[in-house]
């Protein structure tokens, strides 16, 4: 029964209703446009846009940012990857994951230039929607496990928004999202290697193809949800919930909201480095006046950050030791800081003054997000001073918002070019009016 409540829900949603909402899912994508764009220059992005090349197809969807067709597979895969390559992407708290680099790369790769422009943001909406229904019924076990939820719930999310966007019926709707369950993987031992982003991209892949095979004519089993074997007994350990409870009255691309992020690196270490960045503007820190740093979490609050002593600036984005260094001793917190090269030797002796602890006693916010998160970084100095530091609603949270300028601004960096962000910009908003080419011929020239 649950596969059913959930497939009616999906095909009779209209969540564009809500204006809060239609604004929501408009700076969805532009900051999807903003990391899309930002990866222009990475070696990752020609090695997957030459494989594909040489793969050849027939190809009728987009690559973004290098106006190059490919396969509706290809194209999910590659806009994926690059999505979240820079791990510069928006999270959302309930999802304990990357909702937009998934869902928005499969939408787009199967988008039809005389589709409306609201089904469109509303497919995506409802993406999310479910994206974060499945996470906050199966975290934190399913995330503690080891799983990617990104790429392990996305993917359904994903299929479940192509399927609403091409208007399949409930049957077809479950079967679709039952057929991109059983392609869900992804390790969280990948985090701070390349493998990582690509989990997003063969999510986003495997969403369009489930898609289009049951489209063509194959089935699954559409009751993919309950009883043995089902996706709840083989992922989580909370029995079947209810996915549809208040399905409609808000939507979690407003409440709690999406999370845009200021840096490249993992949102774990969000509210560490804001209590790190804080300490040394108003000490006027150095390494050199650094003896030791303790980095509280509450329990769990650390498990993205898998890497302690990172070896390079990939892995770097996953640790904490690394991240707060950086910000306390006036380091950049720029892309050239977390890129695959090596970190120097003597950049890696000196964070490990860095260490963590793990809180049980600091009772949490109540407008923590997420819901029971914080960071304190004391920093014991030289001359023995002791300072310290408390976030729990970084900037760029759903609690401590981006400005528009601030993410016009990110979209800005990304592109370089101000007529081509506009063109950008309007181009997002009108499709609330106008059919998905005028957005496709839009982006496609702003290249």
């Amino acid at each position: 029964m649950n596969t059913e409540m959930l497939e009616e829900a999906i095909y009779y949603s209209n969540p564009l209703e809500n204006e809060l909402v239609k604004n929501a899912a408009i700076e969805g994508m532009l900051d999807y446009l903003a990391v899309s764009y930002q990866t222009k220059s990475e070696k990752e992005i020609t090695i997957l846009k030459q494989i594909i090349l040489d793969e050849g197809g027939n190809g009728k969807s987009y690559l973004i940012g290098s106006n190059i067709q490919a396969t509706r597979a290809q194209a999910a895969l590659f806009n994926g990857f690059q999505a979240h390559l820079l791990d510069y992407d928006d999270v959302h708290s309930d999802v304990r994951g990357h909702p937009s680099a998934v869902i928005l790369s499969a939408l787009l790769a199967v988008g039809e230039p005389e589709m409306p422009g609201n089904r469109f943001l509303a497919a995506y909406v409802i993406g999310v929607e479910i994206m974060a229904r499945f996470g906050e019924a199966m975290n934190p076990y399913h995330y503690t496990k080891g799983w990617h939820n990104t790429a392990t719930l996305g993917v359904i999310a994903a299929a479940g928004a192509i399927a609403y966007l091409r208007e399949y019926p409930p049957r077809l709707i479950a079967e679709t999202m039952s057929l991109a369950a059983t392609q869900s993987a992804g390790l969280r031992l990948q985090f701070g290697t390349v493998v990582k982003p690509l989990h997003v991209g063969i999510a986003a892949k495997n969403a369009v193809d489930s898609a289009d095979w049951i489209r063509a004519g194959l089935h699954s089993n559409p009751d993919f949800l309950n009883g043995k074997n089902g996706f709840f007994e083989v992922y989580a350990d909370n029995g079947v919930p209810d996915l549809t409870v208040n399905w409609g009255k808000t939507w979690r691309i407003v409440t709690p909201g999406l999370w845009f992020k200021q840096y490249p690196f993992c949102s774990a270490a969000a509210h560490g480095v804001e209590a790190a960045v804080f300490l040394q503007k108003k000490y006027d820190l150095s390494d050199e006046d650094i003896q030791s740093v303790s980095v509280c979490f509450p329990p769990n609050g650390d498990s993205a950050l898998i890497h302690r002593n990172p070896a390079t600036g990939e892995e770097g984005r996953f640790s904490i030791e690394y991240i707060v260094w950086l910000a306390l001793s006036g380091k950049p917190l720029t892309f050239s800081s977390f890129e695959s090269k090596p970190i120097p030797s003597t950049w890696r002796k000196s964070f490990q003054k860095v260490t963590r602890e793990i809180d049980v006693t600091t009772k949490p916010s109540k407008t923590a997000l997420p819901v029971g998160r914080f960071t304190i970084v004391n920093v014991t100095t030289t001359s023995g001073d002791v300072l310290s530091k408390r976030t729990d609603t970084p900037k760029g949270s759903p609690g401590n918002p981006l400005t528009k300028s601030q993410l016009k601004e990110k979209l800005l960096q990304a592109v370089g070019d101000d007529v081509k962000t506009e063109k950008i910009i309007a181009s997002v908003h009108a499709l609330t009016h106008t059919e998905l080419g005028v957005f496709q011929e839009a982006t496609t020239e702003a290249e």
